[in-house]
Formats: structure tokens, C-alpha cells, sequence
């Protein structure tokens, strides 16, 4: 969810010329380096830029409505951004400038789903959903489609160019890895794919042809040798050799995340908890296997991998237990370490272009970044609410701050300036209603289970609770201080009215209720 806060000024034929301030929301999809200080993600109508280091924030609005998917070119400081409606247009924005460069129209009907620029040269790869499942790829400075291909029904959730070789390119999903080679004879260029064979649910390898062609038959005295299936089906040649029935299934491992290597090599992160190394020019798989953990944490199982980034040696792979681990491998084989903890499972990480940052995404939307060096450090760059805002009301006196209350529990202080959340506290209950005391630095939260939370907000950077009342078992739905914050009324459900002291040096007494028809 995206809060836009708009300052602007209405002309006296009655059109209004607004201007963004800024714009506060949570990452839902990848956040991107822009450069080795700015990071980016999409939010409602607009691209957020923050500045790790000043932590300001430059939005840029989409002018057609939602922001769909974005990519950045870290060498020509670019980023690239889908619109969401009929017929999408993929933007290039200059940064910091945060000027057009170019606007890419494909033959694409509804959205697309990935856009990824290649390390080197003007190149662009875009995939769209349904119903064109189409990949393409682009000269995005000359605006034109170089070549594209259509796979129908196939769905992919990662799309990553070689990093060493930009006529390489990834594409993974849940039940497939497919490395596309990009064929280039003088300006005309061709889309070749070749899909990696996974190996079965155990780590296990088996080889269709001698599954499907054993090298001896059983043989029938009176009929002859029993001949193979796709024999029997009428099949020759390739189709022949790769036939398999429908109900002869091998349930095969599920990919959730890769990465190149500079050595032109694929890391795939697996469900079941299997890391596989994969050769880029021959698609040979190697199931690496963990020789030893030597976690000071006492040999935890490593979850399935959620994401995974490249270092030197290894990977650096976490998941949804919120800690972060080293893989060193060396060789078919590879030992675990703990790197750190985050408060929360991790749901995305990438390194800086200079390799000294490392930026980690939690599942909520909270961002976080760690500084390699002698003392490294974590440093949390955007907080997160979690669950839909509920309510929210100025700290008086002044408006200098704002409170929010989230359906989760999540009670957040905000900076009005520029729209940072400087605190949050968690009530660990859902809440339906807050307000402001207007004669205290006191603020009520109504909840779900019909309790009314006080909170002292006189320290902004750290607000608690110091009282609580229950009311009703009916959740509480209006929340009312009087214009001189003597009394507050709460209205519940099931019709009561409350009156209550607001004044925190008589404990916010309750004088009585009422009930209403």
C-alpha cells in the first residue's frame, strides 16, 4: 500500500496544479541499485529513488496509471518501467536527471511480468504474461524489437542475463531452468533455447533414454520382443528418443532462485533444500553436496533457498528462518556458515555495483543494508508496516508528525516532511481506529477485540504503551476526543457509547456508557 502526500495550488478557473512531496509505500516486487549510493522500487504510480547514504527520497510518476515491473542499467544509470494497463509501454528514465530517454512499444496486450538489461551494450529483455508468454529482446536506445519468441502457458518468475556474455540469458521458474542463447548473423538476430534436465526430488539423476530404451527387452516366445512405448506410438528421431506417457511421471527438484557466476556458470537454489551448479555451455547439472556445517549456530538445517546472491567462492543463499548464510564451494561440494540475522525471513538480496554493500529485502517489505568492512554494520533503510492502514491522525500540537494504526497491530510515527517512518510498535492485535489526544502527547488505539490502547507519543523515535483498557467484546469502532482532549468517547459494535477521562494522571478513569438503538 502507497501513501501519496500532494502539495499544490487550485487556479481561479477551478483546475488544480498539484506537485509531489513525496510518496511513502512498501516494496511488494525487487528493490534495484540505481548506482552504488541509490536504490529504487515501484510504489502505486511512481518509482521511489532513496539515497542510502542521506536517505532522501526523488520520486518519478508513471503518467498512465500503476507502475508494473522495473529494472535498472547500473553502467548507463538507467531505469526502465512498465505501465499497467491495455496495451503496455515500457519507459527509460535518465537518473538522476529523471529525464525521458525513450518509451518502447511491443505488441504486448496485458502486462509485462519481467524486464532485465543486459551487463553490457543496449539490451533489454522483457517477458509478458498471457496470453503472448512472450519473450523479446531489445535495443532499448534504438527503441526496436531485435528478436522475440513466444512460449504459450509457460510461466517464469526470474529472468537474468550472463553476466559475462549478454547473448546469454536465464530463465527459471518453479519446474524449469531454460538458458536462451541470442544468435546474431550481421543485424539479424535469433532466440535459440536449450532447457536444463533437473534432477529428481532426492538429488538423484536418471537418463530417459535407458528408462525408455533399456538395453535388454524382456521377450514374448510367441509374440517377439516387446517393443518400447514410443515405438508402439508410431514416434521416430528426436521425439522418439524423449517420449514419455503422461502417467509415467518422476517428480523433479523445484527451482526458486538462480545466479550467474563470472565463470559463466548457474547457481539454482531448489524447494527441496538442493543447491545444483550448472555448466552455462553444456547445461551439465552437478548436485552440490553440504560436506559440512559449521554454523556456530549447532548445525541448523538449512531451509530451501528463498534467494541467493554471487560472492567470491560462493553464495550467499537465506530463507524463511530470517538468518543469512555463506556457502563456500569448492569443487561439487559446499559448507555452510552463518553471515548474519535479520529480524524477519528474507525475500530478496543483491549486492552493490562496488561489491561493498549488500542490500536485503525482508518478506514484509523492510529494507536493510550491510556495510562490508572492519566493522560492518546493518542498517535499516526502509522501515515497513505490516497489513493495511487503518487509521491515521496528526500528534498534536503542530503537524509535524502523524500516527497510523495497521489492521496487523502495527502502530507507525511518521515524519510529515518527508514522509519517513521513524518508529513503529506492535500491539500484537488487530486494530480498527486511533486517535490523537489534542491537550496530551497521548494517543488511543481501538482494536478487534474491543480493548483501547493508550500510547505515550511525547518521544517520537520510541512511543509505548501505557495503559489499557477493555471494553466490550464487540470491536471498537469510533474513537472521539473532545475539542479540549478532556474526554473521549468510544463507540463499539454492538451500539455502546464509553466516556472516558483522557487525562493520563487520572489513569483515562471510565465515568460510564451508554447504549444506543
Amino acid at each position: 500500500m502507497a501513501q501519496h502526500r500532494e502539495e499544490g495550488s487550485i487556479s481561479a478557473a477551478g483546475g488544480a496544479t498539484l506537485s509531489v512531496r513525496w510518496v511513502q509505500g512498501f516494496p511488494k516486487q525487487n528493490i534495484h541499485f540505481v548506482n552504488d549510493s541509490t536504490i529504487c522500487y515501484s510504489s502505486g504510480n511512481f518509482v521511489i529513488f532513496i539515497n542510502i547514504e542521506t536517505k532522501k527520497k526523488t520520486v518519478l510518476q508513471c503518467m498512465n496509471g500503476i507502475v508494473g515491473v522495473v529494472a535498472t542499467n547500473i553502467p548507463y544509470e538507467v531505469v526502465a518501467f512498465s505501465d499497467r494497463k491495455l496495451k503496455p509501454l515500457i519507459y527509460i528514465y535518465n537518473f538522476p536527471g529523471l529525464t525521458r530517454r525513450t518509451k518502447l512499444k511491443g505488441n504486448v496486450l496485458l502486462d509485462y511480468t519481467l524486464l532485465s538489461f543486459s551487463y553490457c551494450g543496449t539490451y533489454l529483455a522483457s517477458y509478458s504474461s498471457l496470453p503472448e508468454f512472450e519473450l523479446a529482446l531489445w535495443n532499448w536506445e534504438l527503441g526496436v524489437i531485435l528478436c522475440k519468441k513466444s512460449q504459450p502457458g509457460v510461466d517464469v518468475s526470474q529472468m537474468t542475463f550472463n553476466p559475462m556474455n549478454w547473448r546469454q540469458l536465464c530463465l527459471s521458474s518453479p519446474s524449469l531452468v531454460t538458458v536462451w542463447t541470442i544468435e546474431r548473423t550481421n543485424q539479424d538476430h535469433h532466440l535459440k533455447a536449450k532447457s536444463v534436465k533437473l534432477p529428481l526430488e532426492d538429488g538423484s539423476y536418471f537418463n530417459e533414454k535407458d528408462i525408455i530404451f533399456p538395453e535388454s527387452l524382456p521377450k514374448d516366445l510367441i509374440y517377439g520382443p516387446i517393443l518400447p512405448l514410443s515405438a508402439v506410438a508410431g514416434l521416430v528421431g528426436e521425439e522418439a528418443e524423449t517420449f514419455r506417457p503422461k502417467d509415467d511421471l518422476y517428480p523433479l527438484l523445484h527451482p526458486t532462485m538462480h545466479c550467474w557466476t563470472p565463470q559463466s556458470e548457474l547457481y539454482v537454489g531448489c524447494e527441496e533444500g538442493h543447491l545444483l551448479m550448472i555448466n552455462g555451455e553444456n547445461l551439465k547439472v552437478t548436485v552440490l553436496e553440504k560436506i559440512e556445517d559449521i554454523s556456530p549456530m549447532g548445525g541448523r538445517k538449512l531451509f530451501s533457498p528463498v534467494t541467493i546472491a554471487y560472492q567470491k567462492g560462493g553464495v550467499l543463499a537465506s530463507g524463511i528462518d530470517g538468518f543469512v548464510y555463506s556457502l563456500i564451494i569448492k569443487e561439487s561440494s559446499y559448507k555452510v556458515e552463518d553471515f548474519l540475522q535479520v529480524e524477519e525471513h528474507v525475500g530478496h538480496m543483491m549486492f552493490s555495483p562496488s561489491y561493498k554493500m549488500l542490500l536485503i529485502q525482508a518478506g514484509k517489505g523492510s529494507v536493510y543494508i550491510y556495510t562490508f568492512g572492519e566493522e560492518p554494520t546493518l542498517d535499516k533503510i526502509l522501515e515497513a508496516c505490516d497489513g493495511k492502514f487503518q487509521a491515521i491522525d496528526l500528534i498534536t500540537p503542530g503537524n509535524e508528525y502523524c500516527m497510523t494504526a495497521t489492521y496487523s497491530g502495527d502502530v507507525c510515527i511518521w515524519r510529515i516532511e518527508d514522509g519517513t517512518c521513524i518508529s513503529r510498535l506492535s500491539l500484537n492485535t488487530p486494530t480498527t481506529v486511533l486517535a490523537c489526544s489534542p491537550s496530551s502527547f497521548t494517543a488511543a488505539v481501538g482494536t478487534v477485540n474491543g480493548s483501547v490502547h493508550f500510547i505515550d507519543t511525547l518521544e517520537t523515535a520510541s512511543p509505548e504503551e501505557i495503559h489499557m483498557v477493555h471494553l466490550s467484546d464487540s470491536e471498537i469502532q469510533h474513537l472521539l476526543y473532545d475539542q479540549r482532549g478532556l474526554f473521549l468517547l468510544a463507540g463499539t459494535l454492538q451500539g455502546y457509547i464509553f466516556v472516558i477521562n483522557a487525562k493520563p494522571s487520572s489513569s483515562f478513569q471510565i465515568f460510564g456508557y451508554i447504549g444506543t438503538t
